[in-house]
């Protein structure tokens, strides 16, 4: 009977075998270390609104306020009766004016997410910086 194969190559391939085992337990392991180190620490809760008055009627400046809602990535989405309500209860202006500037901000990034893609927001970025033209421009979708 003739085989084709050299009589050393099994031993070859059998250590082939283990070292591409071995590289891809590495690169595994390597990735899920990376993943998991990325995460960091949780957030902190965000102040909820009656939290906000609270500190406000506690003596808290608007920065100490303010500050403790940037830690927290806080976003409102408020109404402007209750950003009044807020405001009649003793929180300063500045406090009431990050949280609808941070709203606004939040409000035009979810926009420009929804423009930039055909298929809508989560699909990454194959629009048109990529060189891929809309197929409806100027008449653009609304999702």
């Amino acid at each position: 009977m003739h085989t084709d194969r050299r009589p050393d190559a099994a031993p070859h391939a059998a250590r082939h075998g283990r070292r591409l085992r071995r590289l891809l337990a590495a690169a595994s392991l390597s990735l899920t270390v990376s993943g998991c180190s990325t995460l960091g620490e949780p957030l902190p809760p965000a102040p909820t609104p009656a939290e906000i008055v609270a500190a406000a009627k506690a003596g808290q400046t608007a920065q100490q306020i303010i500050e403790r809602m940037q830690r927290s990535r806080a976003v409102y989405r408020l109404p402007a009766s209750e950003l009044a309500k807020l405001r009649e209860q003793g929180v300063p202006d500045p406090v009431i004016d990050y949280m609808q500037r941070v709203h606004l901000d939040v409000v035009r990034f979810e926009e420009s997410m929804r423009a930039r893609s055909f298929y809508g927001p989560g699909w990454g970025a194959w629009g048109p910086a990529y060189g891929w033209r809309d197929p409806f421009w100027p008449h653009r979708l609304r999702f």
